[in-house]
C-alpha cells in the first residue's frame, strides 16, 4: 500500500468540485492510498468495489454513500469490471467561515465521530434517499451552471450535512480526535516523501525515522498506530506494487524486476509476491 496526499486545487472563491468518475483497470490503483485536505461525499452510480479506510472494508453497491473528512486515509478495489461515482469535495471553509461558531455546526459529522458512525451509507439506510437526491441535484447545477447555482449547490450540501447530523451525530464526541490524527498525518508526511523516493533502494527505518525528526522506537510506534501497518510491511507494499507494474509493462525478467524493487533474495520476492497479488509473478509477466 502506497500512501499519498492529493491535493486537487479548489476555486478559492468557491472551494467545491463535483465530478462523475469511472474506475477501471486502467486508472484505479487499489495499492495506492490517499488523504487529502477537503471533504469528500461519493455515491456509487453502477458497479460494486471495495472501500478501505480506518482499518475497516466496505463493500459499495449501487447507491450506497461513502464519506471522508480530510485527515482519513483510503482507497478503492474494483470489484466489478468498472464503477462509476460521483465524487463530491468541499473544503471545511465552503461550509463555515472560520469565526462562524454556527456554520460549524454543520461540519460535526465530519469532525465528531460517535459511536455509530460508518463511514458508509448504504442505499437501504433511511437517510440515504435524501442524500443521493441532493447529490443529484447539486451535479445538475454544477453542470447546468443556470443563474444562482452556487447558492443551490451550498443550499443542498447543507441539507446533506443536516441529515447525516440527525442520522450520526453523537454530541459527546469532540473534535479532538480529528485533530490528534491530522497532526499524525502531518508529522508522518516527510516521512512518507521520503520512503515513496527511496523505497526500490536500501531503506531502514531509521532513515525515515531520522526524516519524520523521531526515534527508530517511537516511530515504528508512531507509524503503525497511524497507519495500521508496519513500517517493513508498507515499504514491501510499495515494492511489489512496483513490481507488478514492471511485469506488466515491460519485458524484464522477473528476477530483474525482482533486483531493481529492493528484493535480494529472489525466493523471499516470489513468496512476498504470492502473498500480496495471489498468484507468482511469472503469471503477471
Amino acid at each position: 500500500m502506497k500512501l499519498e496526499r492529493d491535493n486537487i486545487p479548489l476555486n478559492k472563491d468557491f472551494p467545491f468540485q463535483i465530478s462523475k468518475v469511472i474506475l477501471n483497470s486502467e486508472n484505479s490503483r487499489p495499492d495506492t492510498w490517499h488523504w487529502h485536505s477537503y471533504f469528500e461525499i461519493t455515491c456509487v452510480q453502477r458497479g460494486r468495489g471495495s472501500y478501505f479506510v480506518n482499518g475497516q472494508e466496505y463493500t459499495m453497491d449501487k447507491g450506497d454513500i461513502i464519506i471522508f473528512n480530510n485527515v482519513e486515509p483510503h482507497g478503492w478495489k474494483l470489484l466489478d469490471e468498472d464503477m462509476e461515482l460521483l465524487v463530491m469535495i468541499f473544503s471545511p471553509e465552503f461550509v463555515a467561515e472560520k469565526l462562524s461558531f454556527f456554520d460549524s455546526e454543520y461540519l460535526k459529522p465530519f469532525v465528531e465521530r460517535g459511536s455509530n458512525f460508518k463511514n458508509r451509507i448504504g442505499s437501504e439506510e433511511p437517510a440515504s434517499h435524501e442524500i443521493r437526491k441532493s447529490i443529484r441535484e447539486i451535479y445538475q447545477e454544477w453542470e447546468n451552471k443556470k443563474d444562482g447555482y452556487h447558492l443551490m449547490i451550498k443550499a443542498n450540501i447543507l441539507r446533506i450535512l443536516t441529515v447525516l447530523i440527525r442520522a450520526y451525530q453523537d454530541k459527546s464526541k469532540s473534535d479532538e480526535m480529528l485533530k490528534e490524527k491530522k497532526n499524525s498525518m502531518k508529522r508522518l508526511e516527510k516521512a512518507f516523501q521520503y520512503i515513496n523516493s527511496h523505497y526500490c533502494g536500501k531503506i531502514t527505518l531509521d532513515e525515515a525515522a531520522g526524516a519524520a525528526f523521531m526515534s527508530p522506537s517511537y516511530f515504528s510506534t508512531y507509524f503503525r498506530k497511524v497507519t495500521s501497518i508496519s513500517f517493513s510491511e508498507y515499504v514491501t507494499r510499495l515494492r511489489i506494487s512496483h513490481a507488478r507494474e514492471l511485469l506488466k509493462n515491460t519485458d524484464q525478467s522477473v528476477t530483474d524486476v525482482a533486483l531493481e524493487c529492493g528484493f535480494n533474495n529472489i525466493s523471499n520476492f516470489y513468496r512476498l509476491y504470492k502473498r500480496h497479488t495471489g498468484k507468482p509473478p511469472r503469471e503477471d509477466s
